[in-house]
């Protein structure tokens, strides 16, 4: 695909890296000259001129010219030429020069009187020139076109320049002009070329702020194409340079938002840049938003999954032998539930954190959700995102002992091998109550009784009936902190605080009963611990808390002052993660903190900044949330949408055990995304210390750092999804 390169923009910048071609050989011109007529693209839009960066400069040696430009034409304006035609250049670098690959380049040069120009293409690198021609200036101008073949390296940082000075220390020139106009550069070849331009694979929704982030100079413009016309409808400038250090990269961006016509497009740049082809539609998200729930019934764990529903992840019931309290010979039945990741264990605080996201998610946007994605329960007359939730919660349910304490987990001893679900037959142990994993089933227990009042009242009054035994239990008990005994190898999932959990139970509780002790309860945490209320992971849950207080009315109405603490609460976390966003390239919020389960991180960021703007509306929120979507879905420095089966390019050999079994890709999942810690044996065979935090992924099956997927990662997406489109 020929990528097309329109007019340059440029002003006048002056530097002493000037001149090293003069002491280089002159190799022959790669083509002959040819006069052409060529028409341009039509812009359909006023093009700003850049932020910061431009593009072109003008350096002289012993002559002196000054640069002017529009954003079609550049003019230097000649003074005095001095005595080497390199005395006076005008240039352009960054330019990708790809080994092997032709380049077409085409021009209109002018001037006011007849004089030589040559022109020259060099890698900066390493001074190596692939193409100069001495051209003829004319007053009538004359179009030049070249096919120019790259010899030598590779290289990100190629110049391409005019120089303009005098051809000899004998030549006079009075004061002139010289014009070069509709400059095209482009790939010669009509072959597949692959896309470096980053954007949101599934696309972007008409009215919503649409950013493309560029990882290298592609020079000042770029375009709209409609990949069914293949005609340019959208042309924009490319803005910001910016040295990203979480990729390494200095990066440019554009912003094409006042483009709204639906249809499917793709991006290309001035300088040699294409993207993936993506869509601009009403109701975009829809489709991602139920594949991404429908995610996690395919972790549900002790039945049966048919293959009318679940496809290639059919299998027989699983995990229903009784299981041991570790540490006893007590036995109970703790079927259910969903698989946390791409291994069976079963946990409390990953699958309250979980089905909290899905019914905040549902009682945010509930109209965004149906009864029709695909599961057993679908057509039962409740969406299906709290049938979904359910099964979680009736698990949950399970993992309470008769006084109010709440185990912590579901586990065998080793991680099995990559067997099918029902296979595993290995002993299950369940794991000790632990103080955090019952704060956070209070958390999640309250909240039900709110959602699912108006649906199924008895199964409401269950749940809110088990969160008050929890939380007066957790009056009593003292913080837990839980360890792998010796010998268990499964996922640990310690947490050492749990401040954030009593807060969330307690809010929670408050919002569910309106019972004073509740509100007491949130106040005094609060007033003692404000500084450790902040997030939604599993092992940080206060922003939750904070939310829930914050959407009751009566908290405003009767302790205002308690209410705008709590609110400052919220818009600091929110402000924090905007800031955060400030300096990178791709306009998320981890600076260099690529850790295991980096793109939750993302996805949980972007949910603080929703729940945020769910308070107050904010539209610096709710742009910075789908920039953190848009990452998740492509606009990333790996060019990968980290969701499978959305968009063109995503992962394929995901670190989860009934996809290796079945030899099938899990629909929906969001993995985990690059770890620079590189804790698994196929990252550290590929890495080292100097690879780019954000780029340490690996798309396979046995790096389990990178490529695994969680129902705790996946939740915090449905949520922000929702929000997203609910905004826009």
């Amino acid at each position: 695909m020929k990528k097309i390169l329109i007019s340059m923009l440029a002003l006048l910048c002056l530097t002493t890296a000037c001149s090293k071609a003069e002491n280089k050989p002159t190799p022959e011109p790669s083509s002959n000259p040819v006069i052409s007529v060529v028409d341009l693209p039509v812009t359909q839009a006023p093009i700003a001129q850049p932020e910061f960066e431009t593009t072109w400069a003008l350096t002289s040696t012993d002559g002196y010219g000054i640069l002017e430009s529009t954003f079609s034409n550049i003019k230097i304006i000649m003074n005095s030429p001095g005595t080497e035609i390199f005395g006076v250049q005008t240039y352009h670098e960054g330019l990708p020069l790809i080994h092997g690959v032709t380049y077409h380049l085409s021009f209109d040069l002018s001037a006011t009187i007849e004089r030589p120009v040559e022109v020259f293409i060099m890698n900066v690198d390493d001074s190596a020139i692939e193409f100069t021609q001495m051209l003829t200036a004319t007053e009538n101008g004359t179009h030049y076109e070249f096919d120019i073949k790259i010899q030598g390296n590779t290289s990100w940082n190629g110049r391409l320049a005019f120089n303009t000075g005098a051809p000899t220390p004998e030549t006079t020139y009075d004061y002139h002009e010289v014009s070069i106009s509709n400059l095209i550069l482009q790939e010669a070849s009509d072959g597949p070329t692959e896309p470096n331009i980053k954007i949101n694979q599934t696309g972007y929704l008409p009215n919503a702020q649409k950013k493309v982030v560029f990882p290298f100079d592609q020079g000042d413009c770029f375009q709209v194409i409609d990949a069914n016309t293949n005609t340019v409808v959208y042309t924009a400038p490319i803005l910001r340079k910016l040295y990203n250090e979480s990729t390494k990269e200095t990066t440019f961006y554009g912003d094409f938002s006042d483009f709204t016509t639906p249809g499917r497009y793709r991006l290309q740049s001035q300088l040699n840049g294409t993207s993936y082809e993506f869509e601009i539609q009403e109701d975009l998200y829809h489709n991602l938003l139920d594949q991404t729930v429908k995610m996690l019934s395919l972790q549900r764990c002790g039945q049966t999954l048919t293959a009318d529903w679940a496809g290639p992840f059919a299998h027989e019931q699983c995990h229903t032998q009784i299981a041991t309290i570790y540490g006893t010979d007590q036995q109970l039945d703790v079927s259910g539930g969903w698989h946390d990741a791409g291994d069976y264990g079963r946990y409390v605080p990953t699958g309250t954190k979980a089905v909290i996201d899905l019914m905040l998610a549902y009682q945010m946007n509930p109209h965004l959700f149906t009864d029709a994605i695909g599961i057993p329960e679908s057509g039962n007359g409740v969406v299906d995102i709290l049938d979904e939730a359910r099964v979680e919660l009736e698990w949950l349910l399970k993992m309470q002992n008769g006084w109010g304490g709440v185990y912590d987990k579901v586990i065998t001893a080793q991680f099995p091998d990559f067997i099918m679900p029902d296979q595993d037959q290995a002993p299950l142990y369940i794991m000790q109550e632990m103080t955090t994993s019952t704060g956070d089933f209070v958390g999640a227990m309250a909240l039900a009784y709110s959602i699912y009042q108006d649906i199924d009242p008895e199964f409401a009054q269950r749940c809110l009936d088990a969160a008050k035994l929890s939380w007066d239990y957790l009056q009593s008990a003292t913080l837990s902190v839980y360890t792998n005994p010796e010998g268990f190898s499964a996922g640990q999932y310690s947490d050492d605080n749990d401040t954030d959990e009593r807060y969330l139970a307690s809010a929670a509780l408050y919002a569910a009963t309106g019972e004073q002790k509740y509100l007491d309860s949130v106040k005094t945490i609060f007033q003692a611990s404000a500084d450790q209320l902040t997030g939604v992971q599993w092992k940080t849950m206060g922003s939750y808390g904070t939310y829930l207080m914050l959407k009751l009315s009566d908290v405003q109405n009767t302790d205002s002052a308690f209410y705008q603490q709590l609110l400052s609460k919220l818009i600091t976390d929110a402000e924090q993660v905007l800031n955060a966003t400030s300096n990178d390239g791709y306009f998320v919020s981890l600076y260099s903190a690529y850790a295991w389960g980096s793109n939750a991180d993302i996805a949980n960021n972007g949910l603080i900044l929703a729940l945020a703007n769910d308070i107050r509306a904010n539209v610096n929120y709710v742009n910075s949330a789908a920039d953190h979507l848009h990452y998740l879905l492509g606009r990333n420095s790996l060019n990968l949408s980290f969701v499978t089966n959305s968009g063109i390019h995503s992962p394929q050999h995901l670190h989860h055990r009934p996809a290796s079994a079945a030899n099938a890709l899990l629909p929906g999942a969001l993995v985990g995304g690059p770890d620079s810690a590189l804790e698994d044996p196929v990252t550290q065979s590929m890495f080292n210390g100097d690879t780019a935090p954000a780029k340490c992924y690996v798309d396979d099956a046995e790096s389990y750092s990178t490529n695994e997927v969680a129902i705790y990662w996946n939740s915090p997406l449905v949520a922000l999804i929702s929000a997203v489109e609910n905004a826009n």
